[in-house]
């Protein structure tokens, strides 16, 4: 499992809104970001429909994949009811230690079979304490989880709505393409012909 430096996230659950940030000082270690550019920050901007993968220092940005349409299976951003387990797929598996921190750890069904995703949110006080999903670095032959650990206080629920503003750059941005990202909005027809 390898451990990702998040220097930043935020997620905004408004109905109206449905928006997340995460930002990589050095997205290298991140399985997106590190197929595009290394040893550059990397941000995951999820809204609008879209997943971006922004990268300010080298003036980059693509759509990594869209979850409105298409079916190309790209998570959106977390809403606030998911823990209520409306689908049934969600189980509490007890607390764990996450950074010295005793936290509820919650188990639930992704898009891998028989693979469970995990979040983990601070007994004390309820915030996050980390993220923990199933999945590979260039291919399924790849296992690789991604491993979001957030640092105790890093977590703030007072943020600007222009946090989630597309960057201009991104306004008309390219889909990324290649082996981790869609090349339109119909990735699986894409993906068997790269196959």
């Amino acid at each position: 499992m390898l451990a990702v430096a998040v220097s930043y996230y935020a997620s905004d659950t408004r109905p109206t809104v449905g928006a997340s940030r995460i930002t990589f000082a050095d997205g290298s270690r991140d399985h997106l970001c590190s197929y595009y550019h290394t040893n550059t920050s990397c941000e995951q901007l999820t809204t609008g429909g879209f997943r971006y993968l922004y990268f300010p220092k080298v003036e980059d940005c693509c759509k990594c994949c869209t979850y409105t349409t298409g079916s190309y299976e790209c998570g959106g951003p977390v809403g606030p009811r998911w823990v209520s387990n409306a689908t049934g797929n969600l189980v509490y598996l007890g607390q764990e230690q996450i950074l010295s921190r005793a936290c509820h750890k919650w188990g639930i069904s992704g898009v891998f079979p028989g693979k469970l995703n995990y979040y983990f949110q601070e007994v004390e006080t309820g915030l996050p304490c980390g993220i923990d999903g199933y999945n590979y670095l260039r291919s399924p032959a790849e296992p690789a989880d991604d491993q979001y650990l957030f640092q105790p206080g890093s977590v703030n629920l007072a943020v600007p709505g222009s946090t989630f503003d597309v960057p201009p750059l991104c306004m008309s941005s390219r889909y990324c393409g290649g082996k981790v990202c869609a090349s339109g909005p119909d990735f699986h027809q894409q993906f068997e012909m790269l196959v």
